[in-house]
């Protein structure tokens, strides 16, 4: 008779513990482009498209006369070229002003009611008001539908009455309406244009980006004569004016109608921007001497260069016939458009290092020891931006920050430090909030003009 063979894990017992696969950090590099072509569902709102992005757009339905395919082309032919884009739709058939029509009875407050309208589908009003039977007073567009026109006296459905109809007096999205439907649908992209924006559709957008809780940079392209002037309204002074750091305008005409393609210049630096945006070492770029391939330099006067970049707007221009540059790479606030770019990406890698670092332990310790882990996690995204050339050693000019005096050499180019447990309020520590992390930078810049001194001996 055979002896019984025990499991070893009797007296040793192997635990194998596989780390979940840590979310992929936001790439920045990818750009939108939002136009009213209908060949994206409204229902579907964006669509991704990559390196043969303009085959495949024009597989799905656009034509070579497609703002949409046009403006891709401008963002897709830049070198290197980005790797990958999003074409939203703008969609012209949706519900935007409506007004009741017929009453109709045994309605209550908050029924939600659709909208009728042969194919059309998804226009919802929410009733705000009813009269003593029931009858509609107001109501509240909660969804604008797709498939809609112009038109009175439509059936509606749902809520706890019956006989309200409602005259649609207006259909389609406007542009700021686009983005926000087309932000929701997507959070892969950091960059957009629309194709049928003006001047008011700028502005709006451009107050949308900045408060934007997904972070994101509106690229727009105007040739307002007023922007040349520096009269008051211009766009680019406008948006100087509210010290917006997510937009950045490009002037640009299409110079008598011989470069057509000019009016989306700003397809173009933002294909450039995404294409240089690789995240590898030293790939860090600034927009400023950037050649944009398929748009031409624009004929300006010293005097009207002066009040376009007088007002943080750029433009692409010739020098000494012989270089095309785009200059000088401002968002509307004065900043450097990289710079943004860059603290985004430094801030999502800190974000979701920290989180990684949260979802992947049984538990980070509130002590000393258990904050040096949650420094280790900022310092490994510091670390990527000065493998990127986003950040370089030098010495701390700004203000105290704990045992960070100006003067003190920061060789590393960040220096994150932290309080220790031992001075926490007690408050915090019940509510589980680790010690503050701050956080000193030192950007390595980017050079974009000098002077040379010359001295002859005779």
């Amino acid at each position: 008779m055979s002896s019984i063979a025990f499991p070893l894990s009797d007296i040793v017992n192997v635990v194998v513990l596989v780390q979940p696969q840590a979310p992929a950090i936001p790439t920045f590099n990818v750009g939108c482009i939002i136009g009213p072509s209908t060949v994206i569902p409204a229902s579907e709102r964006a669509r991704v498209y990559t390196s043969n992005a303009l085959a495949a757009m024009l597989a799905d339905g656009f034509t070579i006369n497609s703002p949409e395919y046009i403006a891709a082309q401008l963002y897709m032919s830049q070198l290197p070229p980005p790797p990958k884009l999003v074409i939203g739709r703008q969609d012209l058939t949706s519900i935007v002003g409506f007004v009741i029509n017929a009453a109709g009875t045994g309605y209550q407050v908050n029924d939600l009611i659709a909208i009728t309208q042969g194919a059309a589908a998804g226009g919802t009003i929410q009733v705000l008001t009813v009269s003593g039977p029931g009858g509609i007073l107001t109501g509240a567009l909660i969804k604008p539908g797709t498939g809609y026109s112009v038109a009175n006296g439509l059936a509606t459905t749902g809520g706890h009455g019956v006989g309200a109809t409602v005259n649609i007096t207006s259909v389609g999205d406007t542009p700021l309406a686009a983005v926000t439907a087309v932000r929701n649908a997507s959070s892969l992209w950091w960059a957009c244009m629309v194709t049928s924006a003006v001047k008011a559709d700028h502005i709006a957008i451009a107050a949308f980006a900045q408060t934007s809780t997904t972070p994101m940079m509106y690229f727009y392209t105007t040739g307002d004569s007023d922007a040349l002037s520096g009269a008051a309204g211009n766009v680019f002074s406008v948006l100087k004016a509210a010290l917006y750091t997510r937009a950045i305008g490009q002037y640009a005409t299409t110079q008598g109608g011989a470069w057509p393609n000019n009016i989306y210049a700003a397809a173009a630096i933002m294909g450039v921007a995404m294409g240089l945006n690789t995240g590898l070492a030293n790939s860090a770029f600034t927009l400023f001497g950037k050649t944009e391939v398929g748009i031409a330099a624009e004929p300006l006067t010293e005097t009207q260069l002066a009040v376009i970049q007088g007002n943080n707007g750029n433009t692409y221009l010739n020098f000494n016939n012989v270089y095309n540059l785009f200059t000088n790479g401002k968002v509307a606030g004065g900043q450097f458009m990289d710079e943004i770019l860059n603290i985004d990406m430094l801030v999502a890698a800190m974000q979701f290092n920290e989180m990684n670092l949260f979802t992947q332990n049984a538990s980070i310790p509130m002590t000393d020891a258990g904050e040096t882990q949650l420094i280790h996690a900022v310092n490994q995204a510091c670390q990527q931006a000065v493998l990127r050339g986003f950040l370089a050693g030098g010495v701390w000019q700004g203000v105290q920050i704990l045992k960070l005096f100006p003067g003190m050499s920061v060789p590393a180019g960040y220096l994150a430090q932290s309080q220790p447990y031992s001075t926490q309020l007690a408050s915090d520590r019940q509510a589980r909030k680790a010690m503050p992390i701050y956080v000193a930078i030192i950007e390595a810049g980017s050079a974009q003009s000098l002077l040379i001194g010359v001295y002859p001996q005779r």
